[in-house]
């Protein structure tokens, strides 16, 4: 009898550790779940501003696009320098 209640004692602390364990990292696991659909939110949002693009162009929308472009110019701008270098350099070496 005795065997039997350390049994049940010990499958009850599992249970407890097991639900401890859960909760404490159930707000990760949300916190991680929002972002991962806050991202496929925005992304929709700017899917359907693409799509607007023909239709109303608007001050808003002429800034909105042009802080895009200026971004991506200036990420783009010294790789693609680079680029036009490394091409040089081999149409050299090839003539």
């Amino acid at each position: 009898m005795d065997f039997f209640k350390k049994a049940i004692f010990v499958f009850l602390l599992i249970v407890f550790g097991i639900i401890i364990t859960l909760k404490s990292i159930e707000p990760v696991i949300e916190k991680q779940l929002s972002q991962i659909f806050a991202d496929r939110k925005i992304s929709n949002k700017v899917n359907k501003e693409l799509m607007n693009l023909t239709e109303d162009f608007t001050p808003e929308k002429r800034a909105f696009y042009k802080k895009i472009l200026v971004s991506l110019y200036t990420k783009w701008l010294p790789l693609i320098d680079e680029a036009k270098l490394e091409a040089e350099q081999k149409i050299k070496n090839n003539q």
